[in-house]
C-alpha cells in the first residue's frame, strides 16, 4: 500500500538535516486524502531535488513517485538524471525500463533492462521484466529465453513460471506448456537458448 509509504518518505524528508531550511510541511487536509498527500510529497521532493541537484537518491525517489502517479515523462527524466549520477546502478536501469514499459514503450525499455543486466548479470527481476517486454512485443522466443534464464537462477519463482506458460500458450505450443508444469528449466534446454 502506497499511503503509509508516503508518510515515511515525507517524514524522512522533513527530518533530513540537508533540507532543514526548506518548508516541507504537508497541509493537514492532505493527511486524509491520499491523492493530495501524494502530490504534496512529490512537490516536496521536487523542492529537495532543486536544492540538492546532485543527489541521485532524491531523483530516484521522485522517479518512483512520478511513476506511481502515472506521470511517466517526469519519472523518465528523474531516473535518467539519477543514472547520470550513478550510471552503473542496476536498480535504476531496471526502474527506468519498468517506467518505459508502463508507458507502453517496450522497445525503449529493452536497452534499459539490458544495461541493468550488464551491471548485474544475475538480476532475476530485470530478466523477468525483459521477458515481459519481449512478450508484449510478441517476440515470444526471446521472452521465453529471458524467463528461462530467470528460472534457471530462481526455479521457485512461481510468477515467472506463469509468465512462461502464458508465453508458450501465445506461441501455440501446448507441448511446451506441459513441460512448464514440471517446473524444471532444464527440460527446455533443447528448445530455447538460455
Amino acid at each position: 500500500m502506497v499511503y503509509p509509504s508516503l508518510f515515511l518518505l515525507q517524514h524522512w524528508l522533513e527530518s533530513h538535516p540537508d533540507f532543514a531550511s526548506l518548508d516541507l510541511a504537508v497541509e493537514p487536509a492532505a493527511a486524509t486524502n491520499p491523492f493530495r498527500l501524494q502530490q504534496q510529497v512529490i512537490d516536496n521532493f521536487s523542492r529537495a531535488v532543486a536544492h540538492s541537484e546532485a543527489n541521485a537518491d532524491l531523483h530516484a525517489v521522485l522517479g518512483v513517485l512520478n511513476n506511481l502517479s502515472r506521470d511517466y515523462p517526469a519519472a523518465v527524466r528523474e531516473f535518467e538524471r539519477a543514472l547520470q549520477l550513478r550510471p552503473k546502478d542496476y536498480s535504476l536501469w531496471n526502474k527506468l525500463g519498468a517506467t518505459r514499459a508502463n508507458s507502453m514503450e517496450c522497445e525503449k525499455a529493452l536497452p534499459c533492462y539490458i544495461n541493468a543486466l550488464e551491471c548485474k548479470p544475475q538480476f532475476v527481476r530485470a530478466l523477468s521484466n525483459l521477458g515481459i517486454s519481449y512478450s508484449n512485443m510478441t517476440s515470444y522466443d526471446a521472452a521465453a529465453s529471458c524467463y528461462l534464464k530467470a528460472l534457471d537462477l530462481n526455479p521457485q519463482a512461481n510468477h515467472i513460471w506463469t509468465y512462461l506458460g502464458m508465453t508458450l500458450t501465445s506461441m501455440g505450443r501446448p507441448d511446451l506448456v506441459e513441460k512448464a508444469a514440471l517446473q524444471d528449466p532444464n527440460a527446455f534446454r533443447g528448445d530455447f537458448d538460455f
